[in-house]
């Protein structure tokens, strides 16, 4: 499964990007989870297949936007509570985002 994950700069989601991957093989499921900032999810949908957009809490006010140009290419979005943006969470956030896909 392809995600995206968008944060401010796309800088701090890296960290979280690399052990929600890590997760996910642990699980048994191959994710390529890749980071942006929220100024370029647009141009990576167009060049990716995303399922997945998962949003960063603090940049949530962006969340119709981002919902509509998900919804344009077929991905669902998902924002991450605040209490799972951490690499402490990423089993919680791991089971929210499986949970979504309806696997």
């Amino acid at each position: 499964m392809n995600i995206l994950l968008a944060c401010g700069g796309g800088m701090s989601s890296s960290i979280l990007a690399d052990v929600l991957v890590k997760e996910a093989a642990k699980q048994g499921q191959d994710w390529v989870v890749n980071e942006s900032s929220i100024d370029k999810v647009e141009d990576d949908l167009t060049v990716k297949d995303y399922q997945i957009v998962l949003l960063a809490p603090q940049v949530s006010f962006r969340k119709k936007y981002i919902e509509e140009i998900a919804a344009k290419k077929d991905a669902k979005l998902i924002v991450i509570p605040m209490t799972m943006y951490t690499p402490a969470k990423i089993s919680a956030l791991f089971e929210l985002v499986d949970k979504e896909t309806g696997r």
